[in-house]
């Protein structure tokens, strides 16, 4: 009789579950029908999370498209200090001439990456560096290339002839495009004059972007697809929670806090996956060479933007206005976007910042992503568990927020 009783018991038990999960999830989706309609009557949403992203895509497809890849000859001015002539002990009293002042400028004409504006001999134009100066400074050229006193000498005493270089530094992201054509007019001397020792490197370009493919776009578009997708996400959700009259109504019907909640967060996340499709798509599109597969893509700018996504409502869950959430969100984004190692390499950053950094999403969203499309990585590594961690407190602790948050209703 007891194990009868005991049966009908855990049977009436189970059937009371499984009404509650049935309850919960109708309510959930009638949160999230509503959520849907919400986001509906509200244009600038909806054009701010499915227009935009891609269409920023095209437009930056479009702009690194349009550039060529070659590079575009760098402006310059050679100054020569090399003696005209010198003394050759092997001889008595001789003199050999300059030989190589001439042959370098030779190699300099005949390098696609330089187009040299003035040649100035100092023994005979004094200020001729200062001439130079100030043409660096008007931003005439790009670089000064300085040939020092004794440069014929020591090469002809088999002697290393070194070659001075001032390039314009107030581009940081010319100089060693500056330097690398320097670097090929030294080739073409070195190759041209038969010197020695020479070396010809030669081999292979390991993770390089086939042909038929624009580098630039390729190389800048894994710092765009995770801003974008964080940030778009996070601008989505920081106002979904925040006190305001829906919330408070919402709270006199049947449906419990966490339904609600719940049923934002399955709203959005669908809307993610909708963007992240998008956004795929219209890399694409633009000719992005993507090594590794398109899964490991869409899961790394999911997690992405599943963590701008749970950093929103975790905003929004804690605000209790309109202008307290945008402020936050303000404050907030601006310390992860200066963390993110886009403008200073993490490494390069004190220990206690770095620390810091390793915790915010967006130091996690590029090397990913980057991985992914340039070498073939999986999506599976450090990055993605990190941002996983992540997102897993941030809804957690949203959750406890706004199940202990008072509401006036």
């Amino acid at each position: 009789m007891r194990e009868s009783e005991n049966r009908k018991s855990n049977g009436k038990e189970g059937k009371f579950h499984i009404n509650n999960i049935r309850g919960s999830l109708f309510r959930i989706i009638r949160q999230m029908k509503k959520e849907f309609l919400l986001l509906w009557t509200d244009k600038f949403n909806m054009l701010l999370a499915i227009v935009v992203p891609p269409l920023i895509i095209f437009l930056f497809g479009f702009m690194m498209n349009a550039i060529p890849d070659e590079l575009q000859p760098i402006d310059c001015v050679v100054i020569s200090y090399d003696s005209n002539v010198y003394i050759d002990d092997s001889i008595l009293n001789g003199s050999v001439r300059d030989d190589y002042t001439l042959p370098y400028i030779n190699a300099v004409n005949k390098s696609e990456y330089l187009n040299i504006l003035h040649f100035y001999n100092a023994t005979e134009e004094i200020y001729a560096m200062e001439t130079a100066r100030l043409m660096l400074i008007s931003s005439e050229i790009k670089v000064i290339i300085a040939i020092p006193v004794a440069f014929s000498e020591f090469i002809t005493l088999g002697l290393p002839g070194l070659i001075d270089c001032v390039p314009d530094a107030s581009d940081i992201q010319s100089i060693q495009d500056t330097l690398n054509a320097v670097f090929d007019s030294i080739k073409i001397f070195v190759n041209d004059n038969n010197l020695t020792p020479q070396f010809e490197l030669t081999g292979y370009e390991e993770f390089s972007i086939p042909e038929g493919y624009n580098l630039r776009f390729n190389y800048n578009i894994t710092l765009t697809l995770s801003f974008i997708v964080f940030g778009v996400s996070m601008v989505l959700t920081i106002l979904v929670v925040v006190q305001e009259k829906p919330v408070a109504r919402l709270l006199l019907t049947p449906a419990k806090r966490s339904e609600i909640l719940l049923s934002k967060y399955f709203t959005y996340t669908l809307i993610l996956i909708f963007q992240v499709i998008l956004l795929i798509i219209s890399t694409l599109i633009c000719r992005l060479y993507l090594a590794g597969s398109v899964f490991d893509l869409f899961i790394a700018l999911f997690s992405i933007g599943f963590t701008g996504l749970s950093m929103g409502i975790f905003i929004s869950t804690q605000s209790k206005t309109k202008t307290e959430a945008n402020q936050l969100f303000f404050a907030v984004f601006i310390v992860i976007l200066l963390l993110s190692g886009i403008f200073i390499p993490i490494d390069a950053m004190p220990v206690y910042l770095q620390i810091i950094a390793y915790i915010l999403p967006l130091s996690h969203g590029d090397p990913m992503i980057r991985g992914i499309i340039t070498k073939g990585k999986s999506v599976f590594g450090f990055d993605f568990f990190a941002l996983l961690l992540l997102s897993t407190v941030l809804v957690l602790i949203s959750f406890i927020i706004f199940k202990r948050r008072k509401y006036e209703v």
